[in-house]
Parts: C-alpha cells; structure tokens; sequence
C-alpha cells in the first residue's frame, strides 16, 4: 500500500508545478507586450511618486495654515458620528493590515497563475510591492506625528502618519480585484455591483483608521489619492499589455 504523502511535500509540488506553468506560459507571450507593460508601469510609477511628492508639500504648507485644525476637529466628528464603535473599528481595518494584504495578494496570484493569466500575476505582486514606494516617499519627506486624541493615541503606532498606507494598499489591492470582477461581468448590474463593493469595502476600511484614530483624516484621503492613481497605472499596463498580446500573438 503506498504511502501517503505529507502536506508539507504537496504543498511543494503544487507550487513548482505552478512556477513550471507561469514560466511556459510567460514564454508564450510576445515580448512587445512586456514590454509595453513595462514601459507603462515605470512611467506610472513615477508619476504617481512625484504625485507623493506634491501632496506631501502641499500638506506641510498647509499644516500650520489650517489643515491641522481642520483634521483635529474632523476626526473628532468622525469619532463621535461614526457608525462603527471603536471595537467594531478593529475588525474592519483587519482586512487592510500587512498580515491580511499578504495571503489575498498571493491567493490572487495563485489563481491567476493556475488559470494562464501571467500578465494578471505579475501586474497584482507588482502593483502590491510597488506601492509601498509612495508611502516611503511621503514618510521620507514629513515625520507627521500620529493622532492621540483617540483613546490616547492607543491605536496610533509610533510611525509615519502621512499618507496613510493601509488607504494606498487598499485601494490598490482590492481596487485591482474589483476591476478584475467589473470587466469580466457581462452584465451592467453586477459590473455595477463590483464598483459599489470595492467603494464600501474601502470606505468601512478608511472609516475604521479614522474611528481608532490611527490617522488624521488628509492622510487618509492621501493614501486614497495615491492608491487610485497607481491604480489606473496598473489597468492601463495591464490592458496595453494584454492588447499588444492578442495582436501579436496572431503573427
């Protein structure tokens, strides 16, 4: 009777079963097509860096002329109106912490190796490793203090507060996601449906740094700022990509 094999040795074969596929597969794509996607990317990343360097001045500019008042007393309101409590807040911004953001992007990749999308692969861990670059560079730039109005700073760790990157991740990540389900709908009611969930699920996410008081509102709307322009970076190289793939591979 053969021997059962562990997990541990499955789990091994299954992924280099898939790193075989994902390397036949990206061999068959043309390389105009990554190069197209390549090109695209670069320039979107730095577009969407020297975007981290603009709103991080103007946000210091502003900071003693205002902006710090305003974000104060917003915060506060957010607080006191929010529709989630500060324990409810904990659970909703789960899903944008580092160690939940991980196993989604490796999940989708996964999917998307095993289903022949290499160009879907690589765009998600891309894009997810990516972004990291325009939180770093508004850190770099301003040492912006956390909030402590909330719980005395409680849920505000002793980082960089400006932008936010749980509101740059996630809007990048799931965006991505959303847009993957929006254009593979066929109907205009569930592409519509996509849109509202990606736009809840990042709000209650958002809302939720907001009622922890883990950020002050403008680092959030930052974040949401960036992650959106690095979001049409990646769907914009993905579909040249993508286009490029079709036309040449027919050649």
């Amino acid at each position: 009777m053969p021997k059962p094999r562990s997990p541990h040795w499955f789990i091994l074969a299954a992924a280099n079963s898939l790193w075989h596929q994902f390397r036949q597969d990206c061999r068959a794509i043309p390389s105009i097509a990554w190069k197209r996607w390549g090109a695209t990317l670069i320039l979107g990343f730095i577009a969407t860096d020297l975007l981290a360097v603009l709103v991080t001045r103007i946000a210091q500019f502003w900071h003693d002329r205002g902006l710090q008042t305003w974000d104060e007393q917003t915060l506060l309101w957010i607080a006191a109106q929010a529709p989630l409590s500060f324990a409810q807040g904990i659970t909703w911004e789960s899903p944008g912490n580092l160690i939940s953001m991980l196993p989604v992007v490796i999940t989708v990749v996964a999917i998307a190796v095993w289903r022949s999308y290499p160009l879907v692969a690589v765009t998600m861990a891309t894009a997810y490793v990516l972004q990291f670059g325009f939180a770093w560079t508004g850190w770099l730039l301003w040492n912006r203090d956390r909030p402590e109005l909330i719980a005395d700073g409680i849920a505000a760790p002793g980082l960089h507060s400006f932008p936010s990157g749980h509101a740059l991740v996630v809007c990048t990540v799931y965006g991505f996601i959303a847009y993957l389900w929006w254009r593979s709908a066929h109907h205009p009611i569930e592409k519509g449906i996509a849109i509202a969930l990606f736009v809840i699920w990042i709000g209650l996410i958002s809302l939720a740094r907001l009622v922890l008081g883990a950020h002050w509102p403008s680092d959030i709307g930052a974040g949401l700022s960036l992650g959106i322009a690095w979001l049409i970076t990646i769907m914009v190289a993905l579909n040249r990509a993508e286009v490029a793939n079709r036309h040449f591979s027919r050649h």
